[in-house]
């Protein structure tokens, strides 16, 4: 059978056709399979055209969308101005309510309130009545330059109220600096600028945790100037003519103002010493009472029962003697002189305070009975290191009125020269001026001062101070002899003196650690220059002047 199945016809074998010298073989079987051929050959090319097209197309889409996203991009106002030139800030653009800053904070001198806005982001921020750029930049901490060039502004003139610029974020500021670091340099025709002096001053008031200072220009008018930046002298920094600052830690600040007018000249002022006291230093402020006890007998006596004494673990391991007193009424000897801070629970007065001063030998003092505040000063960081004769002066103003009245503002008062160095006429002409009848008297003797000090006033001296022994054990501790190697003229306040007439009791306001002394008021020893005991001989050799100033206490 071959193969073939019974009664099934065979099956015919196709001989691959093809053509011979352009004649068929086979002819039917080659023209359709030619014909198969060309129509595949034409499917194939509509095909490839297909796919051609459909790449072109994908392509085509890819870079409208890229062209799109880089057109979007030079719109945002987020990217540097130099991107788009055309680009600028008009008053009328509408302000985010929303992203807008809260109220001034309390005390904030920039008017650019709290700087609460997402800084991942840029926001509008629409212009305040008086605010300046230099005063928004310095809020949010942007380069002045740097939010000039982000807003393309080129002048500051056209900075007015209701004007919207915009906030970049933190990483739009990034961008900006570097842009602006790339900028070439502009060639402008040289422009002569004066540097001429603006006269500053301020008034303070105590605000019941610190003092409010209220700046201001003197000469010229506010008015005639342009920009101003003041330099609070804490790192803070202000921008409106005559703004007004809350200090609340006890230091001295140097206050200074930068000024331009319309026609570019710059201002510089003199400089305000500003100076802010230790609680205890100031009647209104604090609750402490200063006792001094004139001879190491005396008694410390009050209705309550002592609770802590100041660097002693416990009341059992302070010099005291207590052996008369009970859980009522307080007797107590201290068995050392010196300084003690003693704290009391008593009717009336629960967690009072006591600055106790215990006098080494028995003396008389001038210090009036449980007054609330201390009035010795001294001349630490008040500007120059000669502002002994100020501090005598604001002692002598401390004592005679009862108030607080600033090294500072004294030194303000008299003026300031090359080396700081006052006279007698200029500091009781400041003294004077706070109502005090001071006077200058003789002095010549020991009885001069024991006449002045039984009479309730204290003295203002002047003397070489390497004509008083200089202590060689530790001054904190002991009293006696000055503390210092220094040999200047130097100011002093003599405030009492020896039964005997050997010594005399001395505020002196610290002439060479003036710089170093930073311990003010808070541990009761550290005041090294308060209740000091010089030999009466010594000083009186060593005088610069045959007089002193006399101040009474006044009425208050």
């Amino acid at each position: 059978m071959n193969g073939v199945l019974k009664h099934q016809k065979p099956v015919k074998r196709l001989r691959p056709s093809f053509l011979v010298n352009g004649h068929s073989c086979r002819m039917v079987p080659v023209v359709s399979s030619l014909k198969d051929t060309l129509v595949w050959m034409d499917r194939l090319r509509y095909s490839s055209m297909a796919l051609k097209m459909g790449r072109l197309f994908c392509l085509g889409a890819v870079f409208f969308v890229l062209g799109y996203l880089v057109s979007t991009a030079l719109k945002v106002p987020g990217l540097p101005p130099e991107v788009v030139a055309d680009y600028a800030f008009s008053p009328e653009t509408p302000a985010q309510e929303d992203l807008a800053l809260g109220g001034q904070v309390e005390g904030d001198q920039t008017g650019a309130g709290t700087q609460v806005e997402d800084r991942t982001i840029d926001f509008t921020y629409r212009i305040r009545p008086g605010e300046t750029l230099s005063e928004i930049a310095y809020a949010y901490k942007i380069p002045y330059e740097v939010l000039a060039y982000y807003n393309s502004i080129s002048n500051v003139n056209r900075i007015r109220e209701g004007m919207v610029i915009t906030i970049p974020s933190l990483e739009n500021l990034k961008l900006a600096e570097q842009a602006l670091a790339k900028r070439p340099p502009k060639t402008a025709a040289p422009v002569h600028v004066t540097t001429k002096y603006v006269k500053i001053d301020y008034e303070t008031r105590n605000n019941g945790t610190g003092v409010t200072v209220q700046f201001f220009i003197v000469n010229p008018l506010p008015e005639d100037l342009l920009a101003f930046e003041w330099d609070f002298g804490d790192g803070k920094k202000g921008f409106r003519p005559n703004p007004s600052y809350d200090y609340s830690s006890p230091k001295t600040y140097i206050a200074r103002l930068t000024a331009r007018d319309a026609a570019g000249n710059v201002y510089k002022s003199n400089p305000l010493y500003v100076d802010i006291p230790h609680p205890g230093a100031v009647a209104e402020q604090s609750s402490t009472r200063f006792i001094t006890l004139a001879s190491p007998d005396e008694y410390f006596v009050v209705n309550g029962t002592i609770t802590g004494v100041a660097r002693y673990p416990t009341i059992d391991a302070a010099p005291l003697d207590l052996s008369q007193s009970d859980q009522f009424f307080t007797k107590v000897r201290f068995e050392k002189p010196g300084f003690y801070g003693i704290s009391v629970e008593e009717a009336g007065h629960e967690g009072q305070y006591y600055s106790v001063f215990v006098s080494p030998i028995p003396t008389i003092h001038a210090d009036a009975t449980a007054v609330n505040f201390n009035w010795y000063r001294t001349q630490y960081n008040t500007g120059t290191t000669s502002n002994c004769g100020p501090a005598s002066a604001s002692m002598a103003i401390g004592w005679g009125r009862g108030k607080y009245f600033p090294v500072s503002a004294v030194r303000q008062a008299v003026g300031w020269r090359g080396d700081g160095g006052t006279s007698f006429e200029e500091l009781i002409k400041v003294i004077q001026n706070q109502g005090i009848a001071a006077s200058i008297q003789p002095l010549q003797s020991v009885q001069h001062i024991m006449e002045v000090i039984d009479a309730g006033s204290i003295a203002i001296a002047v003397f070489r101070t390497d004509g008083v022994k200089t202590s060689r054990l530790d001054p904190a501790t002991n009293l006696f002899d000055k503390y210092y190697n220094d040999t200047v003229g130097h100011y002093i306040v003599i405030k009492g003196y020896s039964l005997n007439g050997e010594y005399l009791v001395i505020h002196d306001p610290i002439p060479s650690d003036w710089g170093t002394n930073s311990f003010r008021y808070g541990d009761e020893i550290s005041m090294i220059g308060r209740n000091r005991y010089y030999a009466t001989t010594e000083l009186l050799k060593s005088l610069r002047r045959a007089d002193m100033i006399v101040v009474p206490r006044q009425d208050y």
